[in-house]
């Protein structure tokens, strides 16, 4: 659906919309009843125009988990970026790399497909995008640099590392799982056109 589409549709179901039909349902009734005569399309577009300037506004919608998490991830390597130095060599950009296969993962989970197993699998994918973004990374981040001067360096290196291989994996392995709604789509359109004409 385009944005025009979308912002029409959302405007029909708005309160202000809703408070303007109620006004230019009193016009017809007052026209019905005989208190206005035959300017009563006049009347009822100014009173849709009144109730809809002093009908309440929609609530603010809350963010997406999604966008949310985005923005969390974004934070993560505005925060990492300047203390790259006191970060072990190849870190950084596997951090990078983690918060770009998050970011596939969450645009996808943005448009779950219309299988009933896509839609009864989204909330625990989502939860483990939660988790990576939000509890897995932090971690791994504040306990390597909160680290002691007596803790050796190479050891506390080598886990930090070995950590962010494990954080990698699951990423990967969870945007395996969460399919992409244009490829299934072109695989679903490819499969009817085989139905319908055979192969070439």
């Amino acid at each position: 659906m385009s944005d025009r589409a979308g912002g029409a549709r959302r405007y029909l179901v708005s309160r202000k919309n809703i408070a303007g039909m109620v006004g230019a349902l009193a016009g017809v009734g007052l026209h019905l009843a005989g208190v206005i005569g035959d300017v009563w399309p006049v009347v009822a577009v100014g009173l849709y125009g009144v109730g809809a300037l002093v009908g309440p506004a929609d609530p603010a919608a809350s963010p997406r988990l999604t966008d949310a998490l985005r923005y969390d991830a974004a934070a993560l390597l505005t925060r990492i970026t300047p203390r790259s130095e006191a970060l072990p060599a190849g870190t950084v950009p596997a951090v990078r790399r983690i918060v770009q296969v998050m970011g596939l993962v969450l645009d996808r989970l943005d448009e779950v497909g219309d299988r009933p197993a896509d839609r009864a699998a989204a909330p625990e994918r989502l939860a483990l995008a939660a988790e990576i973004v939000r509890v897995d990374l932090p971690m791994c981040l504040d306990t390597y640099l909160g680290r002691t001067p007596s803790t050796s360096a190479e050891r506390a290196a080598g886990e930090f590392v070995a950590q962010l291989h494990l954080i990698a994996a699951a990423a990967d392995r969870l945007a395996a799982e969460v399919p992409d709604i244009h490829v299934q789509r072109a695989e679903d359109l490819t499969r009817e056109l085989r139905r319908r004409h055979g192969e070439p």
